[in-house]
């Protein structure tokens, strides 16, 4: 990652959050004059790096250089290579750094790649200076600790699911990097977080710290998706791990009765009601009665961590004037929904786009109609900026020639607080910027991922049990029938419950339905994206003819990286059955 990123660039940025979390309450470093080891400082660091993109301001002087300062953040990187790559959302403007996600036009140059790449491996550099220096002399620094190494732990899990290989560093040091395979990553991975939870304190010391729930949910997550990361691992057998994926969630919701999902609606004074699921979207989510389902958030504050990377663009992004008020005055128009993403909320009641057209309602009243407390869509755009209606065509063109109208605009996160009488009369604390938290890691995967176990193992009914009873009622939704529930129903019901979080890609990827000779009968991808309504376009994908590559599960390590360190090998050591060694270790030319 040579000239990628100012590696030592190492003062910590100040989170303002001395309400919530009074020691992480510190003053920034000026690295021009300071170079020494400050342990407090260093520790909200390796906090900071997931909610802020550097040492200053929302657009400038971030921690990664060669990508649009405003898109270099963790968050927003993760979200893009996760969301905008699958049949959930689409971005409108045509900025190079998003540009090749929506398409599946993407190598060892794109920037949003590289942007992803160098983001994780500069956030490991920071955990890595922490472990190294940190005094491990009271109970408050042996949690610390153990939360840092989560923190690594949590940014090696990305480099694992979204590389083939990776560098693996534990260490503090300057020399170039040796890459392990996927499969020997999995296996630290576990190790790692075996070891650490019971390092971690069984209630997190504040709310914007970690305790031994988010270790188990990770844990749970990488054990679910094991087949993935091992799928090149010749001594793996497929299958053998849904029983521990069970046994990781089970434990979880058990251990942890502090954690629960929400299920209470707000009823303001005005009769307005803000539901369960949409206040864990809301400028307000760090109630306590709502951050109970967090595991893991990401802090969000309109004065303290104003960034284009984090809550902002998905408030931002899919509103356009006209709109109902989202608590917050920037508006973008430019992330939207696919028809593709809507169907899954439209099949459940029968309902086809076509009698979809007739659908005009607001994102208060959509649920209701869709019978789904998720369905969070606008499709009423008589008051906005053009005075057209919102419809399911899809993508008619590329770049600037395509409409923002012609999905429905997903609004799910929102800047409003569920304190609000009304949205237009919310309170905030910057006009520009949103205070909304963003969930990372939720009780409700927790569920799910002990019901896709259960189905795994053929106990359907007990996974459509957990589904209707757990998931499906906190969202007001009808049961789904036993009848019909198969692989491509609990996939669709991963969709409902997480879409727009940023990790509709792993899901994918599990069921087969990324990329690959499985995937491609399911050819979401092209779906309301460059070509008109269900047509695939041809012209614009180069993989139509063809079918889609198994390479691109995952992303192509940066060609810069490659060509620049001198350890890396096209056969990663390790990976004895590496069957794209030929194509620069992991099938992408570079």
């Amino acid at each position: 990652m040579k000239n990628i990123v100012r590696y030592f660039a190492l003062a910590c940025v100040a989170l303002g959050m001395a309400s919530c979390v009074q020691d992480l309450n510190t003053k920034p470093i000026d690295p021009n004059s300071s170079t020494s080891f400050n342990q407090d400082r260093m520790f909200t660091k390796c906090y900071a790096c997931m909610a802020v993109i550097g040492q200053s301001g929302p657009g400038d002087n971030s921690d990664v250089e060669d990508i649009d300062a405003g898109m270099s953040g963790f968050y927003r990187t993760i979200w893009y290579c996760n969301d905008l790559t699958t049949d959930e959302a689409f971005w409108i403007w045509d900025d190079p750094e998003s540009r090749g996600l929506p398409t599946t036009n993407w190598t060892g140059e794109s920037g949003m790649i590289k942007g992803i790449y160098t983001r994780l491996n500069l956030n490991i550099k920071y955990c890595n200076h922490y472990l190294t220096y940190a005094s491990d002399e009271s109970q408050e620094d042996k949690y610390r600790l153990a939360e840092v190494r989560w923190i690594r732990a949590f940014h090696y899990y990305f480099l694992m699911d979204m590389f083939l290989y990776a560098p693996l560093v534990t260490t503090e040091s300057n020399e170039y990097p040796h890459y392990v395979s996927r499969h020997e990553l999995y296996q630290w991975l576990v190790n790692e977080l075996e070891e650490i939870i019971p390092l971690l304190p069984d209630t997190r010391v504040s709310k914007y710290r970690v305790g031994k729930a988010a270790a188990q949910l990770l844990l749970a997550r990488i054990y679910l998706n094991a087949d993935v990361y091992n799928k090149y691992n010749k001594n793996w057998t497929a299958g053998k791990m849904w029983d521990k994926a069970l046994k990781a969630a089970d434990d979880l919701i058990t251990d942890n009765p502090q954690h629960t999902l929400v299920t209470a609606p707000i009823t303001t004074d005005s009769n307005f009601v803000y539901t369960a699921y949409q206040r864990l979207f809301m400028g307000d989510n760090d109630r306590d009665d709502v951050i109970k389902e967090s595991l893991f958030q990401i802090y969000q504050d309109g004065l303290y961590t104003q960034s284009h990377a984090g809550a902002n663009f998905l408030v931002a992004g899919p509103r356009i004037a006209g709109m109902n008020a989202w608590g917050i005055e920037s508006e973008w128009h430019a992330l939207r929904t696919s028809p593709t993403m809507v169907d899954k909320f439209l099949a459940p009641d029968g309902i086809d786009r076509e009698t979809a057209k007739n659908m005009i309602y607001d994102e208060y009243n959509m649920p209701t109609q869709l019978g789904d407390d998720r369905a969070i869509f606008c499709s009423d755009g008589k008051n906005t900026t053009e005075g057209i209606n919102f419809d399911l065509t899809g993508a008619m063109g590329v770049g600037a020639n395509k409409n923002f109208y012609e999905s429905w605009a997903g609004c799910k996160f929102t800047a409003v607080y569920s304190s609000a009488a009304l949205p237009k009369y919310s309170p905030r604390q910057n006009a520009s910027w949103a205070d909304t938290d963003i969930p990372m890691l939720r009780m409700a995967e927790a569920y799910m991922i002990k019901a896709e176990a259960l189905f795994r193992k053929g106990d359907k009914s007990g996974a459509l049990d957990i589904i209707n009873n757990t998931i499906r009622a906190r969202a007001n939704a009808a049961p789904l029938a036993l009848a019909k529930f198969d692989e491509e129903a609990l996939l669709d019901e991963w969709s409902r419950e997480f879409w727009f979080e940023g990790r509709r890609r792993i899901d994918l990827i599990r069921f087969g339905r990324f990329f690959g000779p499985t995937a491609d009968q399911y050819r979401f991808h092209w779906e309301g994206r460059m070509g008109k309504q269900d047509q695939a376009p041809a012209v614009n994908s180069p993989f139509f003819v063809t079918g889609t590559p198994e390479y691109m599960n995952w992303f192509p390590v940066p060609s810069e990286d490659k060509l620049a360190n001198p350890n890396f090998k096209t056969d990663v050591e390790g990976d004895s059955n590496n069957e794209f060694a030929a194509q620069g270790g992991d099938g992408y030319v570079y």
